[in-house]
């Protein structure tokens, strides 16, 4: 999984840490620790190395393994800044999570937001994108679950069918505190990494109490804006090579993934070359740079590394990489075994 730093919002931390200090526990170590000078300043942002170390401390600190699901039950929706706001003025539960999968990047860069409709039925997942450890993957396993079970049942005034959430970790010793969430039905220990919901979608196009065109049309103009920030921020060709990276049993276009910053792929691309680098060269080099890492390892078979890269095929896998690479994947593969 990709190592690159990502900056993190400070402000979900901040509830995490005032509330375990106003149940007896200072938290105020753990700042040290990760070098953090304070979490007030609602625009202050953590590197993912300050995340893993607060995470680490915290769990040191209180000796408790259940912060994650804490922090998930704090979350409100105004939690959210201006993102929170445009929540709050969507016309629709359909519309809703259709901008949070626009946007979802203002929340947190360490996981991609997807929401598919599929008639009455939805699928919605959180998938990382960044290298975590243990620890801090369990922690925002939990917190991610958490916040969207109890932020959709605000939004649904607490009227939803019972629905299954699958997570990628093993039981928690906590696992009763989950059990107590009905309507929804956690599953724990799946092969498929991340957190996957399944859920009826009756309701999801019924109108929303708090429904405001005009301060939705405002409020999503500013996340528009932010988002674009915090990609220019970094480099462009740095986050399409994280994802690139990231993709499994897929090779991401480049339409996929401007949609997902929600600008046209006209834009991205023009932006990537700005930056002297076109997606095209970018997506054959990424690819040829999985496929001498995964061979190298020796882990996994041809076929399954060429399945793993998106390819249709074990024949146009070793014609791509004989290509670029002068030898087959199988003697690729033989020279690094020897």
């Amino acid at each position: 999984m990709n190592t690159l730093e990502q900056s993190v919002p400070a402000r979900y931390f901040a509830m995490l840490m005032d509330y375990l200090e106003s149940h007896g526990t200072p938290c105020r170590d753990a700042l040290s620790a990760a070098q953090v000078r304070t979490l007030n300043d609602p625009l202050a942002l953590l590197t993912t190395s300050q995340v893993d170390t607060l995470v680490r401390e915290m769990t040191r600190l209180t000796g408790r393994h259940d912060l994650g699901f804490e922090l998930g039950r704090l979350i409100k929706l105004n939690s959210h800044d201006v993102l929170g706001y445009a929540m709050i003025s969507s016309p629709t539960i359909d519309h809703l999570l259709r901008l949070v999968a626009r946007y979802y990047r203002l929340m947190s860069p360490m996981f991609v937001f997807r929401y598919q409709r599929l008639g009455e039925r939805a699928e919605v997942s959180f998938q990382p994108v960044v290298a975590m450890n243990e620890l801090t993957l369990q922690f925002y396993l939990e917190a991610v679950a958490l916040s969207f079970h109890a932020q959709l049942m605000t939004i649904a005034g607490g009227k939803l069918g019972p629905y299954d959430v699958t997570m990628s970790m093993p039981e928690p010793a906590h696992v009763q505190r989950y059990r107590e969430l009905a309507p929804a039905r956690f599953h724990f220990g799946a092969a498929q990494l991340g957190v996957h919901i399944t859920m009826s979608a009756a309701g999801f196009d019924q109108p929303l109490p708090m429904a405001d065109l005009r301060a939705l049309a405002k409020a999503e103009a500013r996340c528009k804006q932010l988002l674009q920030e915090m990609t220019a921020a970094g480099k462009w060709c740095d986050w399409v090579a994280m994802m690139l990276r990231e993709a499994e049993d897929s090779q991401p276009t480049l339409d996929e993934l401007a949609r997902i910053l929600n600008i046209s792929s006209r834009t991205l691309d023009r932006y990537l070359a700005r930056e002297g680098v076109s997606f095209r060269d970018l997506a054959l080099a990424i690819r040829n740079e999985r496929a001498c890492e995964m061979l190298a390892s020796g882990k996994h078979p041809v076929s399954q590394i060429a399945y793993r890269l998106g390819y249709t095929d074990i024949a146009n896998f070793s014609r791509s990489f004989k290509k670029s690479n002068g030898v087959s994947p199988s003697a690729y593969m033989e020279q690094h075994r020897s």
